[in-house]
């Protein structure tokens, strides 16, 4: 699903990372860690084609180029670390994403979502809550959701459990698990949470 073959990203004379090579194959979670300042969230980033890095990106087999750059990222679902969403309530911030141009095909359910609600430990009660009433966890744990339920081949999270406890924690890892069994989703994401780089099938170590 994901093919990375030898990436580096310098800003001017300093080395980001270099020659970094490696795949994310449909079923997998492949979880990118190392010490702050490595480039963990500049390398999901390149993979959206938002950080100019060298290197070979494919995405379901298209190589990643200013003239694929928009069809790869319809291949993808992207949570990044900061969670600045200009909505006024959780509904809101739930049905924007399906009525994008690129997800209209996709048909949102609330039954399929407070099923995923359930399994992230969140209750049905606060898709009536405005979005200044939820807290940062919470926003996590509704947008991960949402990108579960997009149908993605390809799922990015960037630090996706910062803000949750520990047995919040377990329940994304589940979530995570859950959306690479069953619905055959590719994950790259990035943490420093013990829990998740444990559970995840591998970790790449910038």
């Amino acid at each position: 699903m994901l093919r990375i073959r030898n990436l580096s990203l310098s800003y001017g004379a300093q080395n980001v990372f270099r020659d970094v090579t490696f795949d994310v194959h449909r079923g997998e979670i492949v979880c990118v860690c190392g010490e702050s300042g490595c480039g963990k969230s500049s390398m999901l980033k390149s993979v959206l084609g938002f950080v100019d890095a060298e290197g070979d990106i494919q995405v379901d087999g298209i190589r990643l180029a200013e003239t694929t750059v928009d069809e790869v990222r319809r291949c993808i679902a992207y949570i990044p670390q900061e969670l600045s969403l200009p909505y006024e309530t959780v509904e809101e911030m739930v049905r924007s994403p399906f009525a994008l141009h690129t997800n209209r095909h996709i048909v949102f359910s609330e039954e399929k979502l407070m099923s995923d609600w359930r399994m992230l430990g969140l209750s049905g009660d606060l898709m009536s809550k405005r979005a200044t009433e939820i807290s940062g966890g919470q926003r996590q744990r509704i947008m991960l959701s949402v990108a579960g339920l997009l149908g993605k081949r390809l799922l990015l999270a960037d630090e996706p459990t910062s803000a949750l406890d520990e047995d919040s924690t377990l329940l994304v890892l589940d979530y995570f698990k859950m959306l690479a069994k069953e619905r055959g989703i590719a994950v790259l994401l990035v943490s420093h949470s013990p829990i998740i780089m444990a559970g995840c099938t591998s970790c790449l170590h910038l």
